[in-house]
């Protein structure tokens, strides 16, 4: 039982982890100028897409809790 309680703290600290990086990531591609050499519409499309997925990431822990 101790074990499994382990098992599903580490899966939540990781779970926040990856959704911090997430929107770290958002963050750097939508503004800052970190990826400069990426045209902005690519910057806005991946900018994006870590967004909704941070979002959808955080909407799974969420419910997992």
């Amino acid at each position: 039982m101790i074990l499994k309680d382990n098992r599903l703290n580490f899966k939540l600290i990781w779970g926040v982890f990856m959704v911090l990086i997430y929107f770290g990531m958002t963050f750097l591609f939508l503004f800052t100028n970190l990826f400069a050499n990426i045209s902005l519409t690519f910057r806005i499309i991946f900018g994006v897409i870590f967004f909704i997925y941070g979002v959808f990431r955080t909407w799974t822990i969420w419910k997992s809790i």
